[in-house]
Parts: C-alpha cells; sequence; structure tokens
C-alpha cells in the first residue's frame, strides 16, 4: 500500500498548493477589504503551507513518465515554477516586513501584494489545467488493467 502511494505522490500533493494559493487570497482580498489593509503577519501561515506546497509537488512530479508522450508538460513545468517562485516572493515579502515591524499594506503597497497574490492565483490555475490536460487529454500516468495507457517513450528517461 505504501508503494502504491508513493508511486501516485504527485496528485496527491499538488492539490494542497492550489487550495492554500486560492484560499491565501481569498483571505486575503476579505481582510483588505474590510479593514483597507492587511498585516503581513495575517494569515501568513497559510502562505508559508502555500510555498512549501508548491516546492514538494514539484519535487514530486513524475517528470520521467510524461517525456515524450504528451506536448502539455513544458507548460505545465515552466507555469509550477513559476508559481512556487511568486509565492515564495509573497512569503518572503510578508516575513522581511513582519520581521522589520512594518505596518500593514495599504494603498499601493496593498494594490502591488493584491496584483502578485492574484498572479499566483492564475499561474496555480494554469499549473492544474495543464496537469489536468495530461492526465484526461494524453492518459499520463493512468493505467488500465494493470498496463499504462499512455506509456513514456523508451529512452526519455533521466
Amino acid at each position: 500500500m505504501l508503494t502504491e502511494i508513493f508511486a501516485h505522490i504527485h496528485p496527491i500533493v499538488v492539490h494542497f498548493p492550489i487550495a492554500l494559493i486560492i484560499v491565501g487570497f481569498c483571505y486575503d482580498v476579505v481582510m483588505a477589504v474590510k479593514k483597507r489593509s492587511l498585516g503581513p503577519g495575517q494569515g501568513l501561515w497559510i502562505w508559508l503551507l502555500a510555498a512549501a506546497g508548491a516546492w514538494v509537488a514539484i519535487a514530486t512530479g513524475p517528470d520521467d513518465d510524461a517525456r515524450g508522450v504528451t506536448s502539455f508538460i513544458e507548460p505545465h513545468e515552466m507555469l509550477a515554477t513559476l508559481t512556487a517562485w511568486v509565492v515564495s516572493l509573497i512569503v518572503v515579502w510578508r516575513l522581511l516586513m513582519f520581521w522589520k515591524g512594518k505596518r500593514a499594506f495599504v494603498k499601493i503597497p496593498l494594490v502591488l501584494y493584491l496584483a502578485v497574490s492574484v498572479a499566483s492565483c492564475g499561474l496555480v490555475l494554469g499549473t492544474g489545467y495543464y496537469g489536468g490536460k495530461m492526465v484526461y487529454t494524453d492518459g499520463v500516468g493512468v493505467s488500465a488493467k494493470g498496463a499504462a495507457v499512455n506509456p513514456p517513450v523508451s529512452g526519455n528517461h533521466k
């Protein structure tokens, strides 16, 4: 059973950063609208978990299963990497403000922060879209009766 779980860890892990990024953004928007500002420590733990989850999702991606059998791997990987970096930027930005004892994001910094946050949502949704295309259109990682629906092309493994 553990072998089966680890063989399919990527599809299990990826849903956490997707949900956390969207929840983090929604939380930030609600707090920003409610208070017209956003403290750097408010909801920070959501973004910390989202960033960690994004990097874990990248690390667990079954790269070799998709090489040569789908055209969606390159945009999926590119968007995943951009997502992880943008979410990490959000975390670093908030941590720096928190540690320096800065007051809340207000006015222009708040708008800039929310723009970066909404970009992270777009990136993670785009990443999920291409991941879904790999599975549902090309059958990457899908097995039927014990055989891969779209097996990796020989020689594409690193």
